[in-house]
């Protein structure tokens, strides 16, 4: 892929990190190959990568795996006036 699909900019691959949600629990997957595009960001990952990423956050472990704790708030907007 050379040219993204959503802005036409120039696409390079790329390790990224990917946030995946699986049973209402985050799982973020380190150094993903991807194709990123270099204007919007957007990113495009071949079908074997996407299949792994599926493999990998629904496994009940992988070698390596850490836990971070992360604090959820809620969006509370207070009127001004």
């Amino acid at each position: 892929m050379k040219e993204c699909r959503l802005c036409g900019g120039a696409v390079t691959p790329r390790k990224v990190d990917v946030q995946r949600y699986w049973r209402g629990r985050l799982v973020i997957i380190t150094g993903v190959p991807a194709h990123v595009c270099e204007q919007c960001g957007e990113q495009y990952f071949d079908a074997d990568v996407a299949l792994e990423m599926d493999r990998i956050k629904k496994a009940a472990h992988v070698p390596g795996e850490k836990t971070i704790q992360v604090p959820v708030r809620p969006y509370v907007c207070e009127a001004r006036g």
